[in-house]
């Protein structure tokens, strides 16, 4: 029974092949009919990727304006430049906020937000995971009565998650400040903690934290917050919106005026 299946199948199979070759057409004829006729190329998907040598440079920018029972402006301005190649990681970023707001009835405005902060970063990686650096940073504040803060900070560091999509790392180090601060200077040196955390949800859109602790090893009751939170969404190949929060806490700030500035940014962020 077995053996009369076996020779069924056969059978069959012999018939589908014969069939379908005999229904191929003669390719030798086509070939020879198309000679001589031009050829249209294959298309092509690749795409051509990033020089990672290339700095990546951006601008965004925010502004506000609101007159009648309101009476508000807001401007915010920030560029970066970065790199990231052959084991060093290269940031500098630059930002300025102004604001201003009349109560109501008032027709004059006064100022309520006017500062500056600029900073640069370097990272060496060692091997997979860990790096040296240095950081240097640069604020004032007008609201805040802060005159001049620069600070410097060599640092050793990990990175917990570097990858494509993701990257996460921590680092500590001593530090240096200068500041001149409610008409004071002062200068002393610190320990200081930091983290940064970047995930590219897609090839335009990303969501990033920073943060870094600086405590006075003259006292602890002297010490820094400067902590940051935003996502990027794309409006177009080159143009994302942006929105971040900002706090920048002085556990021992000028004379009357408050430890903590809160500030809700939302910008237009061009990729250059």
């Amino acid at each position: 029974m077995k053996l009369r299946q076996i020779g069924i199948f056969l059978g069959v199979s012999s018939v589908l092949t014969i069939g379908s070759v005999s229904a191929q057409p003669n390719n030798s004829t086509i070939s020879r009919g198309l000679e001589g006729a031009p050829k249209k190329a294959a298309p092509s998907c690749d795409v051509t990727p990033k020089d990672p040598a290339i700095w990546d440079k951006f601008i965004t920018a925010g502004f506000n304006y609101t007159d009648g029972n309101s009476k508000t402006t807001t401007l915010n301005l920030n560029g970066k430049v970065m790199r990231d190649y052959q084991g060093d990681a290269w940031r500098f970023e630059a930002d300025y906020n102004y604001g201003n707001a009349a109560a109501d009835g008032e027709t004059t405005r006064e100022v309520n937000k006017n500062n500056f902060r600029a900073l640069g970063d370097y990272k060496h990686t060692l091997d997979s995971i860990f790096f040296a650096g240095a950081n240097a940073s640069f604020a004032w504040d007008e609201i805040a009565d802060l005159n001049h803060r620069v600070i410097l900070s060599p640092n050793l560091g990990a990175y917990l998650v570097k990858d494509d999509v993701t990257t996460f790392s921590l680092e500590a180090g001593p530090s240096y400040v200068w500041e001149e601060l409610g008409g004071e200077k002062d200068d002393f040196a610190a320990a200081r903690i930091a983290d940064r955390f970047v995930w590219n949800i897609s090839k335009s859109a990303l969501l990033y934290q920073s943060a870094e602790y600086l405590v006075s090893f003259e006292s602890s009751s002297d010490y820094i917050v400067n902590a940051e939170l935003g996502i990027e969404a794309p409006l177009s190949s080159s143009v994302n919106i942006v929105f971040a929060v900002r706090d920048y806490y002085i556990n021992e700030p000028a004379e009357g005026r408050e430890r903590n500035d809160v500030y809700t940014l939302t910008g237009l962020k061009v990729n250059l």
